[in-house]
């Protein structure tokens, strides 16, 4: 399914959730997840506005999951996973313009623990709590799995198996690098395209951490070892700016859209935005994709 959809062309990811959250009025100490069950219509609406703008895929608003389940919160965590891929799900459902199919992914992001100071034990732990996600996330009806901004290669490598084993969904995996092409965790290209071979991963890609134009020599790099493996770029809007207690994102649109171009121009299959991005955006990138499609 998955390998057919690349097929069609580029696949248009969406925006930054949790910047649309921030932008909605997030109360402050109100964990995003939260937020599916005290305000399920904002997250809606956010999905919505991304499959307006033209995204071929919306992603499940869980990506801390993970962090409240390495806390123990494993019961309220699943709920607001499953109510998360159950708005997600009923957006997509509606499709995009022209009857354009759209698919809800589960996103699953790491665990927020230096596992490599616990060891075994804590990568074991990890694995269940991936496991028990792909498990929740394939009953709650994702159309596939997306592990994101992992930096630790032994976790994300744990992430993607836990999820082939404990689900039959498309996984997708991207990790996140700084400009030399390594992970804050010490973690390499290279590793990134062995463990999406030896797992068999439907994906992968980078996201985060980088603007457009800074992710382009990694995705390049990363284009040259893949193969043919599909690559996903989802970049930053610049660097986060903090002022007056909040945080903002001073790249403007036209700047992003013309680092865009340019990883579009290298052959990646799936582009999308990640911290500081907005369905604004997504729209602009949609007409870009479409204008190149028939030029």
């Amino acid at each position: 399914m998955t390998r057919l959809f690349f097929e069609r062309g580029v696949v248009l990811f969406d925006a930054a959730m949790g910047t649309a959250l921030l932008s909605s009025g997030q109360p402050k100490g109100t964990g995003s997840e939260e937020m599916n069950v005290s305000a399920p219509e904002t997250v809606q609406n956010i999905h919505l506005e991304n499959i307006s703008a033209g995204s071929d895929v919306v992603t499940s608003n869980t990506f801390g999951v993970s962090q409240m389940m390495n806390r123990g919160e494993n019961e309220r965590a699943v709920l607001l996973l499953e109510k998360a891929v159950g708005l997600a799900k009923a957006a997509a459902a509606g499709g995009g313009s022209g009857g354009r199919e759209v698919l809800a992914s589960l996103c699953m992001g790491p665990t927020g623990e230096l596992l490599i100071e616990s060891g075994e034990p804590g990568y074991k732990k990890a694995f269940d709590i991936f496991a028990r996600q792909a498990e929740a996330g394939t009953r709650a009806g994702a159309d596939f799995i997306f592990l994101e901004t992992f930096a630790d290669p032994v976790e994300f490598a744990r992430a993607v198996r836990a999820a082939k084993g404990a689900s039959s969904l498309p996984v997708f995996g991207t990790m996140t690098f700084g400009e030399d092409g390594r992970s804050y965790m010490g973690a390499s290209l290279e590793d990134l395209i062995g463990i999406a071979r030896e797992e068999k991963l439907c994906a992968t890609g980078v996201n985060c951490s980088l603007d457009p134009d800074g992710m382009v020599p990694v995705v390049e790099r990363l284009m040259a070892l893949a193969g043919g493996l599909p690559v996903i770029a989802q970049p930053n809007a610049g660097q986060p700016v903090f002022a007056d207690g909040k945080t903002g994102y001073k790249m403007t649109d036209k700047e992003f859209l013309a680092g865009v171009e340019k990883l579009l121009d290298l052959g990646i299959s799936g582009i999308g935005g990640c911290c500081g991005t907005t369905p604004t955006i997504i729209a602009a990138i949609r007409d870009m994709i479409d204008r190149r499609c028939k030029s």
